[in-house]
Parts: structure tokens; sequence; C-alpha cells
């Protein structure tokens, strides 16, 4: 079985369209979405639309909770909470009601999903080093654990003490260690690559593929001058 995990949509519609088709030409059909569908972006309605209705999983991101708590705000650059409090203006209310039933975790006999780190999901600690990925796989028993938060597609390794970037290629994982895995941004990459990025999980032949495609970035970036949100959430998407 073949899984996609795709963290960090950010209201992208263009990004999230393309990474649709393309997994579709896969035949790709489970989903697995680790949170932050909303902010930064002009569409979250049409983004939250669709991961309600076809995600197999759907997490809880700081963006989501932010968008229904304004308590969570308080911890928000200028930026993030500018576009987070005009996505709580234009969210529709029947993604209101349902964002607070999203969970922080999922587990699997294989894997454990969280959108920040799994020990304290719901504070969405960052796993940027060998020292927080330490912590997190202390608070994990499956395999492998899924976490996007950084916008940064890489892979930490518990027993070789492995922390590394990846880039767009398919990654052979060993049964015999456990991962903590990060497959990037859909809609708002910060690796200094403006592709979008998600990954492939394959159960079957236990390999992790980070996939990289062009979209219209430049409409994207023109939804959201037009949206009338900070100028440079455009300009970091280009």
């Amino acid at each position: 079985m073949k899984y996609a995990v795709l963290s960090d949509i950010h209201s992208n519609w263009e990004a999230l369209e393309t990474a649709i088709d393309y997994l579709s030409k896969e035949k790709i059909k489970d989903y697995w979405v680790l949170g932050d569908c909303v902010g930064y972006g002009a569409n979250p309605n049409e983004c939250l639309c669709w991961v309600f209705k076809k995600a197999a999983v759907a997490l809880m991101g700081n963006h989501e909770k932010a968008a229904v708590d304004p308590e969570m705000r308080n911890g928000f650059n200028s930026y993030a909470r500018t576009a987070i409090e005009w996505t709580a203006e234009v969210l529709e209310e029947k993604y209101r009601q349902k964002i607070p039933e999203l969970r922080y975790l999922h587990i699997t006999p294989s894997v454990t999903l969280a959108h920040g780190s799994p020990n304290d999901p719901d504070e969405f600690r960052y796993i940027l080093s060998l020292k927080d990925a330490q912590a997190s796989f202390r608070a994990f028993e499956t395999p492998i654990g899924f976490v996007g938060h950084t916008h940064i597609p890489s892979r930490f390794t518990e027993s070789s003490g492995d922390a590394e970037y990846l880039g767009p290629a398919r990654y052979p994982l060993n049964k015999k260690e456990r991962y903590i895995l990060n497959p990037g941004s859909v809609g708002q990459p910060r690796d200094q690559d403006p592709r979008l990025s998600f990954g492939i999980f394959n159960e079957e032949d236990w390999s992790f593929e980070i996939v990289r495609l062009q979209y219209d970035n430049k409409k994207a970036a023109e939804k959201i001058r037009k949206a009338g949100l900070p100028s440079y959430l455009a300009d970091r998407l280009l």
C-alpha cells in the first residue's frame, strides 16, 4: 500500500491541485494530511473542503488551532497572525465547526503521525535538530514517525543519530531502524526551492519518496496580494 504524506498546505490551492493531479496519475488514493491546511494563503475553504472529503487522516496543525482559538495567535509572528485572522474571518462555518474534531496524533502499527512532534503534540514543537528528534523518538513506539511543521523535507535516524535534508528521490528504509520523516511543505516550502514538496510512503517495500513539483506559484502569490494579505507571504512563494 502506498500513502501520500502531505503537510503544510497553507491555503495554497494551486500547489495542492498540482499535487493531487500527480498522485491521481500515480493511482495513489490514500492521503495522510499532517496539519496546517490553512494560514498564509488565499484559499482556506477550498483546501479544507478537499481535505475533509478525501484525506484518510487529517491532523490538527497550529494554524487550524489558531483559526478557531484566538489565544493561540499570541505566539505567531505578525505575518502569520495577520493571515490567520483573515482566515478566521473568511472561514465557512461548516469548516469552523469541523476543525475542533481534528486529532493531534494518529497511530497505526507502522507509523505515528503528528504535525509538530509526537511528544506533547498539542504544543506543536519543531523537530529541527538531532536533540529535538531524540526527545520525539522517546515519545512514540512505531518504527516511523511522520511530522511536518518545519516546511523542510528531512530524515532523522534513531540508532545512527543521522539528521539530514532530503532532496527529491526515493529513499529505502531499514526495517531494523527507526525514523522521523518530514515530507516538507505543499504550500510554502522553506528550503530555498519554490517547488511544492510532499512524500510517498510505500509500506510494501518500506521506502519513502520525496516528490518536488513546479506549480503556478505566480497565480497563488497574486491571489495572496488580491486578498490584502502581506506581500511578504506572496513573495515567499516565488
